[in-house]
């Protein structure tokens, strides 16, 4: 009698273990790993990539997005740059070295918005890392309201104490 609860019981345990495992294969929501934690895949097969966008960006932070993505839906998905935005000098920093042994490139977006010219976009690969700094002047006139309360401040403490 033993031994058949035993059994049963083995085959109620390794029952409710299979019936987990096809549950959380039809998860839409479950990852696939391919490689290095370089890509991953979502239930419907389609690959996708983490990339780092980082500076004056509306979104910055890490982002899982398609292989294949190009700048342009990228900062889209970030949100777009903001104002002051230094968009001539933009970084891509490689987690590795390419074929000819560059691990950073420097862009100039602007000749896109211009012309509409992708020419000189670079293919975006894996944990990639995108600099998108903000203009000095930018800098400064975001400042200037500080810089005037400080002043401010200033002022009116030798106001006070000339007057007393």
């Amino acid at each position: 009698m033993k031994k058949i609860i035993f059994y049963l019981l083995i085959i109620y345990l390794s029952d409710s273990a299979y019936t987990q495992n096809i549950e959380k294969s039809n998860d839409r929501s479950f990852n696939h790993q391919i490689s290095s934690e370089q890509y991953t895949t979502d239930a419907s097969g389609n690959i996708r990539m983490n990339v780092n966008v980082w500076g004056h960006v509306n979104q910055p932070g890490s982002h899982l997005v398609f292989e294949g993505i190009d700048m342009v839906t990228l900062f889209s998905i970030v949100g777009g740059p903001k104002i002051g935005a230094d968009l001539s000098k933009i970084k891509i920093i490689r987690e590795l070295e390419d074929h000819d042994g560059r691990i950073v490139y420097v862009i100039d977006f602007n000749d896109f918005l211009s012309s509409g010219n992708r020419s000189t976009f670079i293919k975006i690969k894996p944990n990639d890392t995108i600099l998108i700094p903000q203009k000095f002047s930018n800098i400064i006139v975001n400042k200037v309201g500080a810089i005037n309360t400080v002043l401010g401040l200033l002022t009116l403490y030798l106001q006070v104490k000339n007057g007393l």
